[in-house]
């Protein structure tokens, strides 16, 4: 497993960059276009819910929240954060990475592997290739072969990748296992605080 898995079992990494934003009392934009936002909200995040990692990043942040692509802004933003989370939380929580696929990535599966070559030089522990759109396009056998360079995983929701799928839970259902485990849909920003700790606790089968 990971750095900072819970009791080397289950990883519960609730997609909430939302609500971390909400709790920081912040608009989602001002978190995606400011690292120093950024992690502080997920370090509020942590402190609310309890999860065993956080995502550094989504689709939908890297994106902009609509563009087409990856824009560089908020990769950048992404990146320095991830490096600053690992500064200030050592080992003690899980960085999770969550990229879109090779469509949405400049370069595409050439990108993508880039994309999560930043990530992982920024110390995070897992990339997700999270892509349900269509033809995955080559392999990405070689990002889970960088990852594991940086005592990382490497994770996808398509079998196209040539990686280990993820496993997502949805927020109302979640049902305990062992591994990296997402919420199945990025939480929206009104999301109960109460519900994202009753979620995590669910799939760590702690609850």
């Amino acid at each position: 497993m990971v750095r900072g898995a819970h009791d080397g079992a289950c990883v519960a990494v609730p997609l909430a960059l939302g609500v971390a934003a909400r709790i920081q009392e912040r608009a989602p934009e001002d978190v995606v276009h400011d690292p120093t936002h950024l992690a502080n909200a997920l370090r509020d995040l942590v402190d609310a819910c309890e999860p065993d990692g956080v995502p550094v990043a989504t689709p939908a942040t890297l994106t902009a929240h609509g563009q087409a692509s990856v824009t560089a802004v908020a990769t950048d933003t992404a990146v320095e954060a991830t490096r600053r989370l690992r500064a200030s939380m050592g080992d003690r929580l899980v960085l999770v990475a969550c990229l879109p696929g090779a469509a949405a990535t400049e370069g595409g599966c050439t990108g993508l592997l880039d994309l999560g070559k930043a990530f992982l030089a920024a110390g995070a522990d897992v990339i997700v290739v999270l892509d349900d759109a269509g033809a995955a396009g080559a392999p990405l056998d070689t990002l889970g072969n960088i990852a594991r360079f940086h005592q990382a995983l490497a994770l996808g929701t398509m079998e196209e990748y040539g990686l280990p799928l993820v496993r997502r839970q949805p927020l109302t259902a979640p049902v305990a296992g062992a591994g990296v485990v997402l919420t199945d849909v990025d939480l929206p920003r009104d999301t109960d605080v109460t519900a994202v700790t009753d979620w995590v606790h669910a799939v760590r089968g702690t609850s």
